[in-house]
């Protein structure tokens, strides 16, 4: 989906999204493909790659069209993820759409955040700031890169505590401990669990002392993430990190 092409207006956003899922759909039921992120013509696991010696990890999947079996249901779920725009617009999203979101632990979403080369990356969410001018004027305020992600992932936070139930928004950790089964609950669709399920560790190859920096911007920040996340969880994830100082 266009993300960054949609009217600042909410309302009229909305028709947009609601137009591009029949339009989907539309497409699934004439052709049997959809659109997606491909890599080697399957949706991956992740968009990018394992973290390298630098800490970086690059992007492997690009837009293509996904080939769907011929004998898929009518009654599909649709399921299309764009977080900074859906986040933005959750206040009108969630009267027209099921709506969920998956939260993580907030240094590793952090960790994760400075591994990869996009905007989040320097602190910025252009679709969600675009629907959200007050989230735009706050990022345009500061000229540090940590206290921008930092405010990026309490406004995250906040509008979820904001505009979703609890049952909706489902913790990555809880996700891979049930091996998908609460995934698939809390969604309401039939799937397998999958044993293979591991937790990921972003802090790995990352400096620790960049991340002992970011566990300090977190403890000190009153972040709407503790709803989810108590603070001792935070210190978990960087006494986890290989090479920390235990």
């Amino acid at each position: 989906m266009p993300v960054l092409t949609l009217p600042r207006d909410h309302d009229l956003a909305l028709e947009q999204v609601l137009a591009f899922y029949r339009g989907v759909r539309s497409q699934i039921a004439r052709a049997r493909t959809a659109p997606s992120k491909l890599h080697g013509g399957a949706v991956p696991d992740n968009l990018y790659g394992e973290t390298d010696s630098n800490g970086k990890r690059a992007l492997q999947a690009h837009p293509g069209q996904l080939q769907l079996p011929a004998n898929l249901p009518d009654d599909f779920t649709l399921v299309i993820k764009h977080n900074a725009a859906f986040t933005a617009l959750l206040p009108t999203l969630v009267a027209q759409l099921d709506t969920f979101a998956i939260v993580r632990n907030p240094l590793a979403v952090i960790a994760s955040w400075q591994s990869v080369d996009i905007p989040v990356q320097q602190g910025r969410v252009p679709a969600g700031e675009r629907l959200d001018a007050h989230l735009a004027a706050r990022l345009d305020a500061s000229n540090d890169v940590l206290e921008r992600q930092v405010w990026v992932l309490d406004w995250f936070f906040r509008q979820y505590r904001a505009h979703l139930p609890d049952a909706h928004v489902l913790r990555y950790e809880d996700i891979v401990a049930s091996h998908g089964a609460l995934l698939h609950t809390r969604v309401s669709v039939n799937g397998m669990v999958d044993a293979t399920l591991r937790t990921q560790n972003p802090l790995a190859r990352r400096d620790p002392a960049a991340m002992q920096t970011v566990h300090r911007a977190l403890r000190a920040f009153p972040g709407a993430w503790r709803h989810w996340y108590a603070p001792a969880e935070i210190d978990a994830v960087l006494a986890a990190q290989p090479g920390a100082d235990r």
